[in-house]
C-alpha cells in the first residue's frame, strides 16, 4: 500500500491539471499562432506562471486499490500483481492466462462493462 500522502499528492495534482487545462491549452494555440519572437515568449512566460503541478506531465497513474505507482494497465487502474491476483481468482471475466518460459503473460479482453465492474469491487474492497 502506498503511503497516503502520495496519494493525497497526485489528487492533488490531478484537481490542479484540470483546473489549469484550458489556459495551458489556449495558450499553446496561441503560441502556434503568432508569428514573431517576442510575443511567442510572452505567451511562454504567462505558461511559466502557472504552478509546476498542474502540468499533466506530473500526473502519474496509480492502482487504485493499492495505490501503486508502478507497472499500471491503463485498461484497468490496477497493477500488475493485483491483476494477477484477479485474473487468478477469476475475479475478471472474460481474462485468460498463460505462461511462457516461466514468465506470466496475461491475455485480456477489455470492454467498457468490465472496467466499470473492476472499479466498483475495488471501491468496494478500499473500504
Amino acid at each position: 500500500m502506498a503511503r497516503k500522502s502520495l496519494i493525497e499528492r497526485e489528487k492533488k495534482r490531478k484537481k490542479l491539471e484540470q483546473k489549469y487545462y484550458l489556459i495551458r491549452r489556449s495558450s499553446k494555440k496561441e503560441i502556434s499562432k503568432v508569428p514573431s519572437l517576442s510575443q511567442k515568449w510572452e505567451i511562454h512566460g504567462k505558461l511559466e506562471s502557472l504552478p509546476r503541478n498542474s502540468a499533466p506531465t506530473r500526473l502519474h497513474r496509480r492502482c487504485f486499490l493499492t495505490g501503486r505507482p508502478r507497472a499500471n494497465y491503463r485498461d484497468f487502474g490496477l497493477s500488475g500483481h493485483i491483476l494477477r491476483e484477479m485474473v487468478n481468482a477469476s475475479l475478471l471475466p472474460g481474462a485468460t492466462r498463460s505462461r511462457a518460459h516461466s514468465i506470466f503473460v496475461c491475455a485480456l479482453v477489455v470492454n467498457s462493462s468490465l472496467y466499470r465492474g473492476v472499479e466498483q469491487l475495488g471501491s468496494s474492497q478500499g473500504s
